[in-house]
């Protein structure tokens, strides 16, 4: 097993960019939390997990629904659930997250019939950054607890600061290698 540590000086060496794609290494971050979450659990298990937080925001806010019935054409549900996967299974880009949703069979589900562009999912994670911070750091408590059975065992506070920036990270590794001429 190859055990290179990625950080962000290892992408961007120089100042230009690298496309990355796939598992970006064999090793998972300085928690071992796996920088692709399958390796851990199935897919249909994360998926069910982001889903069910995703399901905990309050969709039935009056704001919410009139801005949704002004804009149907804004989907936040299945780009909330397909982000936080994407970014939980070492898949980055927007390009590449675009393409799987045409090519994968799991994601086409997640999107619904809707399939987001690169500037769609570019977007969506500039305005919606925090919202993916806080359910991948979800994700991220629940795989541990999962992983290592510590039930409803509270997680110390350093802990928890880590994986939050494990989610932000992730939410910075897909933003940089997004980072292009027409990128945000």
């Amino acid at each position: 097993m190859k055990t290179t540590l990625m950080t962000m000086t290892d992408i961007n060496p120089r100042g230009d960019t690298m496309k990355m794609t796939g598992n970006i290494s064999d090793q998972g971050d300085q928690l071992g939390l796996p920088w692709d979450l399958r390796e851990w659990f199935g897919e249909f298990t994360l998926l069910r997990w982001i889903e069910e937080d995703v399901e905990t925001l309050e969709w039935d806010n009056t704001n919410l629904l009139q801005f949704l019935r002004a804009h149907p054409e804004f989907r936040p549900k299945p780009l909330l659930v397909l982000l936080t996967y994407a970014y939980a299974t070492a898949t980055y880009s927007a390009e590449d997250i675009a393409c799987e949703c045409d090519t994968d069979g799991l994601l086409r589900g997640v999107c619904a019939g809707f399939a987001p562009g690169k500037k769609e999912i570019l977007a969506f994670r500039r305005e919606n950054r925090g919202l993916l911070k806080w359910f991948l750091t979800q994700l991220f408590k629940r795989a541990l607890r999962e992983k290592f059975e510590l039930r409803d065992a509270l997680l110390p506070g350093g802990l928890k600061r880590r994986l939050e920036e494990a989610a932000i990270t992730r939410i910075d590794l897909a933003r940089h290698l997004d980072r292009g001429p027409h990128a945000d």
